[in-house]
């Protein structure tokens, strides 16, 4: 089994990473609302990607909360 310092570091890099593709989605949907229309016809935003990658970074930052509340109250099955 990993050591909690192993599974620690694996969890802040799975949320960096989770972060950062937030963070493309981000900009990827606010340039296709920039390229649309203003106009009533306006399509709706397609917000399938970016609701994936927020509820990604939502995970993964509860986590690692709770894995750091285990390690600190010495659960056992952490390490």
């Amino acid at each position: 089994m990993a050591s909690a310092n192993e599974m620690t570091n694996a969890l802040d890099v799975a949320l960096a990473t989770a972060r950062a593709e937030y963070r493309d989605a981000v900009i990827e949907l606010a340039t296709a609302e920039a390229a649309k229309d203003l106009g009533p016809a306006r399509e709706p935003a397609d917000i399938d990607r970016i609701h994936h990658a927020r509820t990604r970074v939502i995970g993964l930052d509860a986590a690692r909360e709770e894995l750091s509340r285990m390690i600190d109250e010495g659960v056992d099955k952490v390490a």
